[in-house]
């Protein structure tokens, strides 16, 4: 409820996004400031700061209806003041600290369309008289950090095959995009369009062709998939996920050869079967087209720059994340049909340096 004394009172975090530990021994603690403005005096009996940690689902696939099921992951609660105490008019500062338990259980905070992990802090301020109970609340963003799991971002994976003869190609792509951490702030107004592209994924190829030819232009089309498990939602939200870092790191050779299945097929999940509800964003519209002059069959190279937001991949059991990219390359002789391949991208938040 409102205070007429309170002008103001907001959480102020360290930093609004955290990494989560990786070792079981490690510690994780919230810090940041209860800042208050007062207009008057105020007397209180008691502040407190409560966590609450929860995963949700909303599985009704209608837009206009909601059903939401809700499951608590952590709950923990913290007292700041706990005499009576008289705060003066103009701004007080009351710092806070509050420990996880056992974070290293707890699985990242994602924000799906139709699920999500979510951190919450609300601080409680008790009136001394009359009685009544002010709250404010802010997100907590709570990240896995990639890198401590023995990510190597520059890893690369490499595509390779040939064609009939025509064509021998080896394509190089990053296994990783690493974003600016944002924070997980939401709705700036020039959301898709900023100066720097979000992310930047740079691609090396040869090709060998029986004549020579050289690469003309590449398209390139690129994808959020978001894939729902509602079935696994009660069982696994409190569960972590396991770290997919831990396959060996040696570069994949495998051939993309796109099969064409029955019905909806999200190349990403190639192996879901998908009755499951599941929601694809564009990150490049319209598609890029990057012309490219190389004469003969020399390497080629381009960068791919994406400057929509995206979210981190996720493991978790109920909300999968991927991304992918689609190139189709053409080449300047019309008798080699372009090549088009699909490939995975994991996205990764990159520790914002303060």
């Amino acid at each position: 409820m409102s205070m007429k004394e309170i002008k103001s009172c907001d959480i102020i975090l360290a930093s609004p996004s955290l990494y989560l530990p990786s070792g079981t021994t490690s510690s994780l603690a919230i810090k940041g400031n209860i800042q208050i403005n007062l207009s008057a005096p105020l007397k209180v009996t008691q502040v407190v700061v409560k966590l609450h940690g929860f995963a949700q689902s909303n599985n009704s696939q209608k837009a206009a209806t909601r059903n939401l099921t809700t499951k608590d992951l952590i709950k923990q609660k913290l007292t700041v003041v706990n005499i009576t105490k008289t705060f003066n008019p103009g701004e007080t500062l009351l710092p806070f600290a509050i420990s996880l338990k056992a974070p290293v259980n707890l699985p990242a905070s994602v924000e799906g369309k139709h699920a999500a992990i979510r951190y919450v802090l609300t601080a409680e301020l008790t009136r001394a008289s009359p009685h009544a109970i002010y709250k404010t609340s802010k997100n907590v963003i709570l990240r896995k950090n990639a890198l401590t799991n023995g990510v190597n971002i520059d890893e690369k994976v490499i595509y390779e095959d040939e064609r009939e003869g025509l064509l021998k190609y080896k394509v190089f792509v990053p296994k990783y995009m690493a974003v600016k951490d944002d924070g997980g702030e939401e709705g700036n107004a020039d959301e898709n369009t900023p100066e720097e592209p979000r992310g930047v994924i740079k691609i090396e190829a040869t090709f060998e062709s029986l004549d020579n030819a050289g690469v003309k232009e590449v398209k390139v089309e690129a994808f959020e998939y978001e894939m729902y498990n509602f079935a696994k939602f009660g069982a696994a939200a409190g569960s972590a996920p396991t770290s997919s870092a831990s396959k060996s790191s040696t570069p994949v050779k495998k051939t993309a050869t796109p099969t064409s299945k029955a019905g909806v097929k999200i190349p990403a999940f190639s192996n879901v079967s998908i009755p499951n509800p599941h929601h694809t964003t564009p990150l490049l519209s319209p598609p890029l087209t990057i012309p490219i002059s190389s004469d003969d069959s020399g390497p080629v190279s381009f960068e791919i720059p994406i400057h929509h937001r995206m979210k981190p991949d996720s493991n978790v059991s109920f909300l999968e994340i991927k991304h992918e990219i689609i190139m189709t390359i053409r080449f300047d002789k019309f008798m080699l049909t372009p090549l088009k391949l699909e490939v995975p991208i994991i996205v990764i938040t990159n520790l914002s340096k303060d």
